[in-house]
């Protein structure tokens, strides 16, 4: 019986709006701003130890980070905004200082002289007071600090919102206004702090994204819980897998930056099975957090991500005839999995750079065409057609105030054990049934995270056998492993494309395929079905390749296809494909040395069409035995 979802209710959840209330109070207090005559802290105006320029103010608003190659200056802001300097004029000194624009008055004043009336004697006397800034002054105070600092690059040591990892291995959430941790396990304490430098990273705020759940939520009365039982009522092609898979996304998504690998969601299925509803789910469980788009580019996703590592959510990816739209979002999305490098040229010839370290969920009909390197890095979940009674204006239930911001709660409290036990624990089930690093990153990921959310028991009902790490590597290697043999290797892709290239100039009529010619030459059937090293030989020349017969390279080895670096012909084999001008050479060298061989004889001059080239050997009976084991 599956067990009943329950959303945090009585005394807790009353804690947890009051805390709310409490914080949203403090927060809105404005720190003091006195007159600049007065002293602060018993210091005359613009009498502090280092004035004007050797040093910086006490308690300065301000804070410089640091500058870059070009002189550019970056600060952080009396309101903890992010600025880049470049002019020093008055606009930007109060834009720095505002709303603190007394102390920079007070720091480096500018003094004229006011007519005052004695009280006692009733004179009239004249009194030096501030009645301006020494605009200079602040200019060199700032810049010299900057000189002080190390050299500062944006790109790499500024984070905006989203979650983190710190080099403790702690989680930290940026809510725009905070920065966030836990102290971890079932008695957790929210820790938070003002946005600031943080282990050679800088944190500044940000416009308000989601901020954590006041109090300690469990797995049985997560929202997780009710969102995975509704998840289960779409027509998914693997009903005890793609629901958990889809839930362990959202607690990824909501890691972020946090995750060594951000698995990808790609959902698909054609009318009628429930995709615009379940991106609706999808963004209110994510409420605060998640950028929905359709149609959208790479550069729209980019330039809205910056430093954040916030997630995105893409619907209808489709691949259209003359676009390169989709395929340009799928390598964004390949980049982030990772957290890669992002370069941009502008208008004005200056590069904009990032580190992309967003998780993606992708929607469409039918997923555009994709590499290896891509689908590696994705779980595929295929829905089918919903039943009447389930698919027509049903509703999704979920919380928008709540159910975000308790299951941020769960990732905070809960990090540590997802880190230390649950990523290992999946990592060990599914390595031991010969899953790859990549396809664990992925599933493994995925799947500690679900888990995170909604406990053991939930999955167990599921019919996942969490609990027993054989049982469980076995079904989670079945359930997959289409979709991971479809993913070929860089040499064995480019040795594919090859074996099912036709011989166009054949003089009997008939085009039969390279890899028809190695299959016929490996039968030894007799001629018609099988074919001789001589016969082979011939019919191969024709695409610039060539055989080495069985037992030529050595006593005990088969026959051997000759590849060359060039040839006008294969170059007209791959000329549309990754492996053009000659790249297929570099390529196959990444087989496995009993394939592609490197030892003695690797390299061997082989005589096509009465030219002699240095060839490749591709050993046919160790690459069918490989594909064999694949399939």
């Amino acid at each position: 019986m599956a067990k009943k979802a329950q959303t945090q209710t009585g005394s807790r959840a009353i804690r947890a709006v009051f805390a709310d209330a409490k914080r949203l109070a403090e927060d809105d207090k404005l720190p003091p701003d006195p007159d600049p005559n007065e002293a602060r802290d018993g210091i005359l105006p613009g009498r502090w130890h280092g004035a004007p320029h050797d040093a910086m103010p006490p308690h300065c608003p301000v804070r410089i980070i640091g500058r870059d190659a070009d002189g550019v200056v970056y600060a952080v802001t009396a309101t903890n905004d992010f600025r880049a300097v470049e002019k020093w004029d008055m606009p930007s000194l109060v834009d720095l200082f505002a709303p603190q624009g007394n102390y920079m008055m007070w720091a480096w004043p500018g003094f004229g002289e006011v007519k005052v009336t004695d009280p006692d004697t009733m004179e009239e006397k004249k009194k030096l007071v501030v009645k301006r800034v020494e605009r200079d002054k602040v200019m060199m105070c700032l810049k010299q600090e900057a000189a002080r600092k190390p050299l500062f690059d944006p790109a790499r040591q500024r984070r905006g919102r989203g979650g983190w990892r710190d080099k403790h291995d702690r989680f930290i959430w940026h809510s725009g206004g905070w920065l966030w941790s836990s102290t971890g396990g079932p008695n957790a304490k929210l820790e938070r702090a003002r946005p600031g430098e943080h282990e050679g990273f800088l944190y500044t705020r940000q416009p308000l994204a989601l901020e954590p759940w006041a109090e300690h939520v469990t797995a049985e009365e997560s929202p997780a819980l009710r969102i995975l039982q509704d998840m289960r009522t779409w027509n998914w092609q693997r009903s005890f897998l793609d629901p958990i898979l889809l839930l362990g996304w959202i607690g990824t998504a909501i890691m972020g930056g946090a995750l060594k690998a951000r698995p990808v969601v790609f959902t698909t299925g054609g009318a009628g099975v429930g995709k615009s509803t379940l991106h609706e789910l999808l963004k209110i469980a994510l409420e605060g957090m998640v950028t929905c788009s359709v149609n959208t580019t790479a550069a729209g996703i980019y330039q809205r991500a910056k430093y954040d590592s916030l997630p995105f959510m893409i619907d209808e990816l489709e691949s259209k005839s003359g676009s390169t739209r989709a395929e340009s979002v799928i390598e964004l999305a390949r980049v982030a999995y990772t957290g890669g490098d992002i370069s941009r040229g502008g208008a004005d010839h200056e590069a904009t750079s990032f580190t992309a370290q967003q998780s993606f969920l992708f929607s469409a009909i039918n997923a555009p065409p994709m590499n290896a390197q891509d689908k590696t890095r994705m779980a595929m979940l295929n829905l089918a057609r919903l039943d009447k009674k389930n698919g027509i204006g049903r509703k999704v239930v979920v919380s928008a105030e709540t159910d975000g911001r308790m299951m941020l709660r769960q990732v905070l409290d809960g990090w540590a054990d997802f880190n230390k036990r649950l990523l290992p624990n999946y990592w060990e089930a599914l390595a031991a049934q010969g899953l790859d690093a990549r396809a664990i990153d992925t599933f493994g990921t995925l799947l500690a995270s679900a888990e995170l959310l909604v406990g053991p028991e939930a999955l167990e009902e599921m019919g996942l056998p969490v609990t027993d790490h054989t049982h469980l590597g076995e079904m989670i290697a079945a359930a997959t492993a289409i979709e991971r043999t479809e993913n070929l290797d860089n040499w064995h892709k480019c040795l594919d494309i090859l074996f099912q290239s036709q011989i166009e100039a054949w003089r009997d009529g008939v085009k039969p395929t390279i890899g028809g010619v190695c299959e016929r030459l490996r039968s030894n059937a007799p001629y018609p079905d099988g074919l001789t090293a001589i016969d082979a030989r011939e019919r191969l020349q024709l695409v610039n390749l060539s055989i080495v017969p069985a037992g030529k390279v050595r006593p005990e080895m088969g026959p051997c296809l000759a590849v060359p670096a060039d040839g006008p012909m294969l170059k007209r084999i791959f000329a549309d494909t990754e492996f053009l001008s000659g790249v297929w050479y570099s390529a196959l060298k990444q087989a496995p040395a009993n394939i592609v061989l490197r030892a003695e004889g690797g390299h061997q001059k082989v005589k096509i069409n009465g030219s002699t080239k240095h060839c490749l050997l591709v050993d046919l009976e160790a690459f069918d035995a490989y594909a064999q084991a694949l399939a």
